[in-house]
């Protein structure tokens, strides 16, 4: 039986590693941004930063919205396994569907919701 906690970490390492663009696509590292500037955040609100790519996981830090230079360290879409996939509430699937990428801010590493971000030239 394949453990689900394996799949999704070498997910996680291949992810991280061959980096993606917001459509999910494979890029070469050449072509995806350095950086990341964060958009789409209210002003008084923070784009959190997480300790795993999951709306639910520990809040590690929140990023101001005027916020640039979030160094670029992969982005991927997670994806449960089908067991998993058939027991999740449909809130669950919509935001089993989002992509997140991992960044540095601050010295801290985390995760942030890939739709919050745009390339920092």
């Amino acid at each position: 039986m394949r453990d689900p906690f394996v799949g999704r970490a070498l997910g996680l390492v291949l992810a991280t590693c061959l980096g993606s663009n917001f459509a999910g696509h494979s890029v070469r590292a050449d072509d995806r941004p350095r950086f990341w500037a964060v958009t789409g955040v209210a002003p008084g609100d923070v784009l959190n930063l997480r300790d795993v790519p999951h709306g639910d996981s520990k809040k590690l830090a929140g990023i101001p919205p005027d916020t640039r230079g979030l160094k670029h360290l992969g982005c991927l879409t997670p994806e449960p396994s089908l067991d998993r996939w058939m027991i999740m509430t449909e809130s669950e699937r919509i935001n089993a569907k989002l992509q997140w990428c991992r960044v540095e801010y601050r010295g801290m590493q985390g995760w942030v919701a890939a739709r919050f971000l745009k390339p920092d030239p």
